[in-house]
């Protein structure tokens, strides 16, 4: 699967909530018997998969980069969609991703495999301010922790 994807655009933003939103309209089809709506949802789910197999790199980083603008317009009420962090706000082009310079996922394969391990003595929490993955010992009742990369002071419950 890694050679297939070679040179494609892959998943960003405006593909996940592409799938997301055929997913809904599918399930809100089958439910409420709306064929129209599950054939709109199949097209929409379609042209998601088309926008991650796409080679035309530069087309879909604009689009995806119009379509962050547009959601970081739009005001959110309650807690935020974890692919649309707007603290953080928009994502950077996944080109570098797609070139091989992108995230170490090494480095994430083996963070998770370590969170894996560690699940029934370890409890993993992300720091707020930066997202640094914190860790205390289960067990220990009230822990206060103070996050390595900024120094944000956080109580937990391990």
């Amino acid at each position: 699967m890694q050679d297939f994807m070679k040179g494609r655009y892959g998943v960003d933003d405006l593909t996940l909530s592409l799938g997301v939103l055929g997913m809904v309209l599918a399930l809100i089809g089958s439910l409420a018997s709306l064929a129209p709506l599950s054939w709109i949802a199949l097209v929409v789910v379609v042209l998601a998969i088309l926008r991650a197999f796409s080679k035309s790199i530069p087309a879909r980083e604009r689009e995806n980069q119009m379509f962050l603008n547009l959601a970081h317009k739009i005001p959110v009420v309650g807690p935020h969609i974890g692919w649309l962090d707007r603290e953080k706000g928009p994502r950077p082009a996944s080109s570098a991703a797609a070139q091989g310079s992108g995230p170490d996922f090494g480095r994430t394969k083996r963070t998770a495999e370590r969170m894996w391990r560690e699940r029934k003595t370890t409890l993993f929490f992300r720091c707020k301010t930066c997202g640094a993955i914190l860790s205390v010992p289960r067990g220990k009742g009230h822990i206060r922790v103070t996050c390595p990369r900024c120094g944000t002071k956080v109580e937990k419950v391990s």
